[in-house]
């Protein structure tokens, strides 16, 4: 099965189940966004995790056997998906401040994407409204003077 074949197929079983990310997440003790990519097929999970999501999830041998296989992120950016097109946008307009800021704070160097997590959450704007949480947090790596 081909990648995307293989995301509709775990979100079919998962929607049929009646299970959300953050269900699954705290069946087997992982952060949500980090399932969700998973899901995805953007990063993997430890066989036993797999094995525990297939069973939760229903899922036959190949489709538990991709939830522990290397990731090929291939798909993105994607700019034509109104949310990531929104979290691009985001860095276009943002990006050099936020690294002058992070320079001034840090040294020069960057942020691991390696040794990182992302969270995100609901919360309540000062109006009531609903709005969107995302904490980006990566070690800092400083770079090397030689």
């Amino acid at each position: 099965m081909d990648k995307e074949s293989v995301r509709k197929a775990i979100k079919a079983r998962r929607l049929a189940k009646k299970l959300t990310i953050a269900d699954i997440a705290k069946d087997i003790g992982r952060n949500p966004t980090f399932v969700a990519a998973v899901l995805q097929g953007n990063h993997k999970l430890p066989a036993d995790e797999g094995k525990k999501v297939g069973e939760l999830l229903g899922l036959d041998a190949d489709l538990t056997a991709s939830l522990s296989k290397f990731p090929v992120r291939t798909d993105f950016p994607n700019s034509s998906d109104p949310f990531k097109y929104r979290l691009m946008e985001i860095i276009g307009v943002y990006g050099d401040s936020m690294r002058e800021q992070a320079n001034e704070m840090f040294g020069d160097g960057i942020m691991s994407a390696i040794d990182f997590t992302l969270d995100m959450e609901k919360v309540t704007g000062s109006q009531g409204e609903a709005r969107c949480k995302i904490t980006l947090n990566g070690k800092w790596l400083e770079y090397k003077t030689f």
